[in-house]
């Protein structure tokens, strides 16, 4: 038994993102279904999480006809805010908690992982050198930091004049958080074009060949296909400072090595990130708690529809556990 525990541990590491049926080993539901729960609950933050949570609360209240869930698409900053002050139940966690809100008392629940990707135009004139060279972590901090933007020339060491158009969230996102640490700054010293969730970033870009942002790596790729998002390129890390992209800084063009790429290291890590959810203490509400029991047991074959990674067995195990 100890021996296939072993084995059984090994493989979940490696292949932790690949698809999972429910009801595999390791996977025990501990929620009952029917009409015996009943009650509401309202969900608020990060928009990295809305997407399979909107999922999640479709098919938990299929299952339990008496619960109504009520999802805010916020931005972890305003989800945790309606957290503390009594309007969510539950808060999508994007980041890790300030010291203030930990002092607060909030309790929180790993239930998927995501990273954050520079995006730019795919019909950029400039596309065949930045994807031949990439852009190191000074070069994208220039970009995100400088005021005015600077000019793809003057990032790429070309001759080319013409500045990039670079956009930013206005709203307290966690990819924000997550952006400007990688670079060992803060979400206000971002500079752009301020939009309001993924989906727009994804639209501005998309509109601009000069233009660049950065979103959740999940909203880079069509759920359905797994493929990238039409118009939409991730740009390549050139994390040891040579001006050229190797094999592992190599960029990928689908979900399933973007997700391989997270759970192995090969992407950055300080790019990476639990996504949670947290509420005011350890949840009490019987309704809660069966959501909860939910989303770490059968609900986790929906992550992998709404483009996130899954939890491997290690992080379920935790997820588990803290709800005992």
């Amino acid at each position: 038994m100890k021996k296939l525990t072993v084995l059984l541990l090994v493989f979940t590491i490696v292949f932790a993102c690949k698809p999972r049926r429910t009801g595999s080993p390791g996977t025990t539901s501990v929620y009952k279904t029917g009409n015996d729960i009943s009650g509401s609950f309202t969900i608020s933050g990060a928009y990295a999480l809305t997407a399979v949570l909107k999922k999640w609360a479709e098919d938990f209240m299929n299952i339990h006809d008496n619960v109504k869930i009520e999802i805010l698409e916020k931005g972890t900053g305003h989800g945790i805010a309606d957290l503390i002050d009594g309007k969510a139940d539950l808060a999508m966690i994007s980041r890790p908690l300030f010291d203030d809100e930990m002092e607060a008392g909030i309790w929180m629940m790993p239930v998927a992982k995501d990273g954050v990707a520079i995006i730019v135009n795919d019909n950029n004139p400039y596309l065949p050198r930045l994807m031949k060279q990439g852009l190191s972590p000074d070069e994208i901090q220039k970009l995100f930091t400088a005021s005015p933007s600077p000019t793809w020339g003057e990032l790429l060491d070309t001759t080319g004049s013409a500045r990039a158009v670079v956009y930013t969230r206005a709203d307290e996102s966690g990819a924000a958080e997550l952006l400007a640490g990688f670079f060992f700054r803060k979400p206000i010293d971002l500079k752009g074009i301020e939009v309001t969730g993924d989906e727009e970033m994804i639209d501005r870009v998309r509109n601009n060949i000069l233009s660049a942002g950065f979103c959740n790596l999940s909203y880079a790729f069509n759920n359905l296909t797994g493929e990238r998002i039409e118009n939409i390129q991730i740009v390549p890390f050139d994390l040891d400072y040579d001006n050229k992209i190797g094999k592992i800084e190599k960029p990928f063009s689908d979900i399933e090595t973007a997700h391989r790429s997270v759970w192995l290291g090969i992407y950055p890590e300080s790019l990476c990130r639990d996504l949670m959810l947290g509420s005011m203490g350890k949840p009490a509400d019987p309704a809660v708690l069966a959501f909860l029991n939910y989303v770490i047991n059968d609900g986790q074959r929906i992550v992998r529809e709404a483009g996130l990674c899954e939890l491997n067995n290690i992080s379920l195990r935790f997820a588990r556990g803290s709800l005992q």
